[in-house]
Formats: structure tokens, C-alpha cells, sequence
């Protein structure tokens, strides 16, 4: 009887020692925080906003961006805009299509499971426009002549332009896999093509262009939503 148990307290000990680091294993495993990848896609909520204080303005803007490294995510931006411009120097009006590529480093450490971004970012965007003039006035320095208004409805076709962002962000994962987040950008035109006598006051994508002046700035509200692929353990 005594041999018996001997033989049973050596078989549970062995079988002990062999499975053990199995159950570790199954446990530091459990423990192992991990990334989530995944494509986000959504919309930049400022131009809806934007159509509703401004009757003279239409645009749509879909966002998104692909996790490749746990801190370092893909972006696209692709977006049309329709703008009127009319006030008592000329009345002019803008349409187009942009698109933006490029990459957000988000520089937020995570506690636990958490997934929000405070990131950093770099675009280069490109616009393809049209402009419809429809009516200018010139002004006369000579105190004695009004101002004369001419009214020439011209088109100027297929224009084009290429600029550089550079963005501050933050997105905060409100519900699962749901993103609002918010940008701001510092924009620097790299290259137009103007049409003869006439400036690109207005450029998709770009917004406002001053006269003298590349530099322009921009701000985006966005809702997004994340498709899960798989996962990855935290760097």
C-alpha cells in the first residue's frame, strides 16, 4: 500500500513539473498587452459644419488611415469642394477634387488597453480645379470715373496645384472601435498653375490662398470607425 502511494506522489510530481510551464505560459500570455490593427475609415465633420453657417459653400471629405507599426499609421485623405466667392470686387466660383497621402506618429503612450492618439503628422496633398468667373470690377485711381464693372462669364479648365501639411492631432477612442478626433495644420504651397490674368484665390483641399503668401492653415472634426484585422504585443 505504501508503494502504491510512493508511485502516485512521483506520477502527480512529474506530471506537475512537465505542465506548469505550460499554465505560466497561458498566463503571461493573458497578460501580454496588445495593439489592435486595423484600417479606420470615416469623415471630416468641419465641412458639414462648414455648409451649414456657409449657404455658399459644398464639401465632402472621407479620412482614414492603416496601422503599420505600433506607432506609426498610413493616412488618406480624398475630398470635393464647390465654393462661391462673390462680394463687390468679383464673383467668382471654385470647384474640385483633392487627395492627400501620408503618415501620423502618435507620440501618446497607452495605459492598458487603452488605443488613443496625441500624434504628429505629414501630408502632401494635390488638387485638381476649376475656376468660373463671372463678373469683375476694375478699379479707376482717377477720383472723377466710377468703378467699372464688367460682367464676362470665362472658364478656366483643368488647374492644378501640390502643397505640404504639417499636423497636430488627437483622436480619443469614445466607444469601441469608434474615433472623434480632432486636427490642427499648418499648410505650405509647393506648386500652381495660375490661369492668365486671374489668381487662385481659392484651392480644394488647400482653402484660402492670400496673395504673396504660400502658407495657410486648416483645422478637421472627425468620426471614425476602425475594422479590426488582428493584433500585435505593445513596443
Amino acid at each position: 500500500m505504501k508503494k502504491v502511494f510512493t508511485l502516485k506522489y512521483i506520477i502527480s510530481f512529474f506530471t506537475a513539473i512537465i505542465f506548469f510551464p505550460l499554465f505560466s505560459q497561458q498566463e503571461n500570455d493573458s497578460t501580454i498587452t496588445k495593439s489592435t490593427y486595423g484600417l479606420k475609415i470615416g469623415m471630416d465633420l468641419s465641412k458639414q459644419i462648414r455648409m451649414l453657417t456657409e449657404p455658399d459653400y459644398k464639401g465632402l471629405v472621407l479620412m482614414g488611415d492603416y496601422r503599420l507599426m505600433d506607432k506609426l499609421f498610413v493616412a488618406f485623405e480624398l475630398g470635393t469642394e464647390d465654393k462661391l466667392i462673390e462680394n463687390e470686387v468679383l464673383n467668382f466660383e471654385t470647384k474640385g477634387s483633392f487627395i492627400k497621402i501620408g503618415v501620423n506618429y502618435n507620440v501618446y503612450k497607452n495605459l492598458n488597453d487603452l488605443e488613443n492618439e496625441i500624434y504628429v503628422g505629414l501630408r502632401l496633398g494635390t488638387s485638381n480645379f476649376d475656376h468660373k468667373l463671372s463678373s469683375f470690377k476694375i478699379y479707376n485711381t482717377d477720383q472723377y470715373w466710377n468703378q467699372n464693372e464688367i460682367v464676362k462669364s470665362e472658364e478656366f479648365l483643368n488647374l492644378n496645384s501640390t502643397w505640404f501639411e504639417l499636423i497636430f492631432g488627437f483622436n480619443a477612442e469614445v466607444f469601441n472601435n469608434t474615433y472623434m478626433g480632432i486636427s490642427l495644420r499648418l499648410k505650405r504651397l509647393l506648386d500652381q498653375n495660375e490661369p492668365p490674368n486671374f489668381s487662385n484665390l481659392y484651392i480644394p483641399g488647400f482653402n484660402k490662398v492670400l496673395e504673396n503668401n504660400n502658407i495657410g492653415v486648416g483645422i478637421t472634426y472627425s468620426l471614425q470607425f476602425r475594422i479590426p484585422i488582428h493584433k500585435k504585443k505593445k513596443t
